[in-house]
């Protein structure tokens, strides 16, 4: 196999261009693996392991973290103590404004009056902007919060019940907005759409604590903190999902 070039007429046929994680497969993929190719940015089950699931090979980091024989499908990751996360870095199309997003994960919270479980923060000098993504208000229902041109765009979701498995998603796109949907059915939306707003530049996401807050989306209606309890099944999308796949990611 020969990447680059049919060696015809050479040296006047080379690709020019750049490519990125070429693999061979010796049978058909169906459509659902196409599009999960296409569109799975990142994918972590936490079976003992921060590898990647998902097809671009985003392996995580993270400090303080264990894993648990009780995860929501098989085992699961702990972040007990403070400071504690999981951070996956290089994310371009998070990083890239009006593109569309899905963030899927299983929470099982010891508590929820404060505590960021999703937060987006660039790592380049110079740049003023964060957002923390999921985490929960004060009252104890779940919150999640975009970012917009001119200000932070914020949902309040339930009370989320200690010691149990909850499935939440994130959606955003450019016609339908940001959205929050619990255990497959959708809870709230934003009442507008929206260009979702970004640095431009490839931003990491971390899980269980917000490592640095910065710019106008920064601070709204979740009250930042570490996130204390058990994470499973992370997936982000550079997609917004339909119905159909959000209730299959909550019923597995």
């Amino acid at each position: 196999m020969t990447i680059g070039t049919n060696r015809v007429f050479f040296p006047n046929n080379y690709w020019d261009g750049c490519l990125d994680q070429i693999s061979y497969f010796s049978r058909v993929k169906n459509a659902t693996e196409v599009l999960s190719d296409a569109k799975l940015t990142v994918a972590y089950s936490f079976n003992d392991t921060l590898l990647a699931d998902g097809p671009l090979g985003i392996n995580g980091t993270g400090i303080n973290f264990a894993y648990t024989a009780s995860g929501r499908i098989s085992t699961g990751l702990n972040l007990l103590i403070t400071v504690s996360y999981v951070k996956t870095d290089g994310l371009v199309l998070l990083g890239a404004s009006a593109r569309p997003y899905s963030i899927s994960i299983w929470i099982n919270p010891t508590v929820t009056t404060s505590g960021n479980i999703i937060h987006v923060a660039p790592t380049t000098m110079g740049i003023s902007w964060s957002v923390p993504m999921l985490g929960f208000i004060n009252t104890g229902n779940l919150g999640a919060q975009g970012c917009s041109p001119s200000e932070s765009v914020s949902l309040t979701g339930p009370v989320v019940p200690t010691g149990t498995w909850t499935h939440v998603v994130i959606t955003y796109g450019t016609s339908n907005g940001l959205r929050l949907w619990i255990n497959g059915t959708q809870f709230s939306a934003s009442s507008s759409a929206y260009n979702y707003t970004a640095p431009d530049v490839p931003v990491p996401v971390t899980l269980g604590a917000s490592l640095s807050s910065a710019g106008s989306c920064s601070s709204d209606v979740i009250t930042t903190g570490q996130y204390l309890g058990s994470l499973d099944e992370f997936q982000l999308y550079s997609r917004e999902l339909s119905s159909t796949d959000i209730w299959n990611l909550a019923n597995p």
